[in-house]
């Protein structure tokens, strides 16, 4: 019965989909973007979900969890 199994196709997983990369934890210390805010990675939580400090209006520094997949990189441009 070894035989009896057929070939995988390339990319497709058991339900037949199509398999998609994970997105990639951004680097500890990297500043991104959040939304409208500009956030620097803290560190990495459990859940692709990372730890982000940000500036608010009166100042005062905050972290809060996110996932990976709402944060975008800064291309060129700080502000």
């Amino acid at each position: 019965m070894a035989g009896s199994r057929r070939p995988r196709k390339e990319g497709k997983g058991r339900t037949g989909r199509t398999s998609r990369k994970a997105p990639a934890c951004p680097p500890i210390g990297a500043l991104m973007r959040y939304r409208e805010r500009i956030v620097r990675v803290i560190a990495e939580a459990s859940g692709q979900r990372v730890i982000i400090e940000s500036v608010d209006e009166d100042g005062c520094t905050f972290r809060t969890t996110v996932k990976w997949a709402s944060l975008t990189d800064l291309h060129d441009q700080l502000f």
